[in-house]
């Protein structure tokens, strides 16, 4: 497996960077020292294109079928809001990938050592320990609640296509969790993006495909249902929570450092990080956009709901049902790599590692079957730790990385004043959107008359628990 590769030092080559001491001169710090540890030789074999397709790969999919559910609540100033997220979070992982530049400018080991904890590396060497475990705290909380979402789509998906085969189409949702979840954990004792790359290229095809044909099916609907669409304005907290579902679907950006470690070369990664956002920005727009056109305010959580049982429909399910399966490997994968590395996992193919993957995708199950509809985790995590680690965090540690270093051991960055201005406009919007939005989920929370999804071990329902 790629975590058992001894590489040659790669990625920064001394033409490429500019003033940077020789390994021999460069100073050893108490930091550098303390993450000697956790590093292992690597040599990445992710290319530009590669690591595009990651990024495609691992933001789409589940995010793309809850934009125009996203838009229906924030009204056509949703589509302002995808756009503007989309430049801030393509932005923030340009920062991210910047900011790991410096670190293997300044410590030589990160050029050749493969960390399984860079974004909480880049926070330790920006605002020391409480930097890194802000980090490790958020990403632990943002990755889980992510792969729980996945789970429930997965499960939703799985149980549209088998609609139509005798007694298993009397499965409920509540009965799809766990079979998807069992289904899933042996593939999660691969080691890291490295070594499932295929899945990152089928994750983006299946999504590419599977949004031409929602496209073309919300286009057969779009004559009977657009004359009796509604578009109501949207209120404070119906904007708001929509406004965290949007986050959600950029959230992506907390995973980008750990497909830079995996680059030939790193320092291409902002490269990856453009034609990524380039292209799910054409991908969302259309799709959120035509869908809220026709469905109005009656847009389901999950768009594929809306349409009508058919061939084409099917066909559609099928596609997202592969990208949410390959995509779950890559959003998990951060998760697992940082928890690891705290219980001091080793790092090659082990029995603890497969003991532990298969407890954590327990608690996933347990917890897919306590809230078995995304809709409320997906404004909430958006609104919270996605936003704080998509849009808050790496402008500021790339803010912090450039300046002075009051140890006088490295030169400060010129960061030009409207790169400020841009850092603060992503923060600022950041902090705001995102307060707005758990308060707006909360008060949802709190209203007897949201209409939440009852646990599935708490009742029985004809459409979310087991059917008789």
């Amino acid at each position: 497996m790629n975590e058992r590769i001894n590489s040659q030092s790669n990625s920064i080559k001394s033409s490429q960077i500019t003033n940077t001491p020789t390994d021999q001169s460069v100073p050893v710090t108490r930091s550098e020292t303390r993450d000697s540890n956790s590093l292992v030789k690597h040599h990445g074999n992710l290319t530009v294109l590669t690591g595009t397709v990651f990024i495609i790969g691992e933001v789409a999919g589940g995010g793309i079928l809850s934009l125009p559910h996203a838009v229906s609540g924030a009204g056509w100033f949703g589509i302002l809001l995808i756009a503007l997220c989309c430049a801030n979070a393509g932005y923030s992982g340009i920062c991210l990938a910047k900011a790991w530049i410096i670190l293997e400018e300044r410590y030589p080991k990160y050029r050749s050592g493969l960390t399984r904890k860079p974004f909480a590396t880049i926070g330790y060497h920006a605002f020391g320990y409480w930097g890194s475990a802000i980090v490790s705290i958020s990403m632990n909380f943002t990755r889980f609640g992510t792969g729980v979402v996945f789970l429930i789509l997965t499960s939703q998906l799985l149980q549209q296509v088998m609609s139509h085969v005798n007694k298993v189409q009397e499965l409920g949702i509540c009965s799809w969790v766990p079979i998807v979840g069992v289904s899933l954990t042996p593939f999660m004792w691969l080691g890291s993006p490295a070594d499932f790359w295929p899945a990152a290229y089928t994750a983006m095809l299946s999504t590419i495909l599977g949004s031409i044909f929602l496209l073309a099916d919300i286009g057969l609907q779009a004559k009977d249902r657009v004359s009796s669409a509604n578009y109501p304005m949207p209120t404070f907290v119906s904007f708001f929570k929509a406004f965290g579902n949007i986050l959600f679907a950029f959230g992506g950006v907390s995973a980008f450092p750990n497909f830079q470690n995996d680059m030939k070369e790193k320092d291409k990664f902002p490269k990856s990080v453009i034609y990524g956002f380039i292209g799910l920005l054409f991908l969302y727009i259309p799709v959120a956009g035509i869908g809220y056109g026709v469905y109005g305010n009656q847009t389901a959580d999950n768009i594929i709901q809306n349409l009508p049982q058919s061939a084409l429909t099917t066909v559609i399910d099928c596609f997202f049902l592969v990208h949410c399966y390959t995509a779950f490997l890559i959003i998990v994968n951060p998760v697992l790599l940082e928890l690891e590395e705290m219980l001091k996992i080793p790092k090659i193919f082990n029995w603890k590692r497969c003991v532990f993957r298969t407890a954590l995708m327990a608690a996933m199950i347990f917890t897919g079957l306590s809230v078995p509809s995304f809709g409320p985790i997906l404004d909430l995590l958006g609104g919270t730790t996605i936003t704080l680690m998509a849009f808050v965090l790496p402008p500021a540690f790339y803010w912090k990385l450039c300046r002075v270093d009051p140890k006088g051991e490295f030169k400060a960055r010129l960061i030009p004043l409207y790169t400020n201005i841009i850092l603060a406009e992503i923060a600022i919007v950041g902090v705001i959107g995102g307060a707005a939005s758990t308060y707006s989920s909360i008060i949802w929370f709190a209203d007897p008359d949201s209409h939440m999804e009852t646990a599935c071990y708490a009742g029985r329902s004809a459409i979310t628990y087991f059917i008789d």
